[in-house]
């Protein structure tokens, strides 16, 4: 004799299963296309010579230290060469990061997931450190006077007090 309430549990979950594997196809293309546009927005700033915010602001301040000629060259060397070890890292963090997903999905043991995100974390360590080094290599190019004059700028501009120049 058959269950009917088995039975009806189990033709349930059949009928709705169909919906959930649907429902996780289109969250994962809905994730793409933001990705997608994500990146592409990323590429656009890049593209016009935007930095973000952080640049741009540094932009700002820069720009009202009087810097000689030599100087302005100097610093944007320095950040042309930053800005493409940051992209670089940018790169590999995004594959580093796809890499991490598919070993969630996959059947991987815990130990790789965790190496992988490690993995990830150095990256991002490095991105941390490009920034602080090109910090220390636009320090070296400023006199004295142009470090305490962008520390008040920047405390201005933070309001909080100190800042990294002097």
């Amino acid at each position: 004799m058959i269950n009917w309430k088995t039975f009806i549990v189990a033709t349930g979950a059949l009928a709705i299963l169909p919906l959930g594997i649907h429902a996780a196809q289109v969250n994962s293309e809905v994730n793409d296309i933001h990705e997608t546009n994500n990146m592409r927005h990323f590429a656009q700033r890049i593209k016009h010579g935007k930095r973000g915010d952080r640049g741009q602001v540094m932009n700002k301040l820069l720009q009202q230290l009087d810097l000689t000629e030599e100087q302005s060259q100097s610093i944007e060397t320095i950040r042309s060469r930053s800005q493409t070890t940051a992209e670089d890292l940018h790169e590999q963090m995004k594959a580093e990061h796809q890499e991490i997903k598919s070993l969630l999905t996959s059947d991987a043991d815990t130990e790789q997931i965790r190496q992988q995100f490690q993995e990830t974390q150095a990256l991002h360590q490095q991105l941390g450190n490009n920034r602080f080094e090109t910090m220390l290599e636009i320090r070296e190019v400023l006199t004295s006077e142009q470090r305490a004059k962008i520390a008040e700028l920047m405390e201005q501009h933070q309001g909080r007090k100190g800042g990294f120049f002097q």
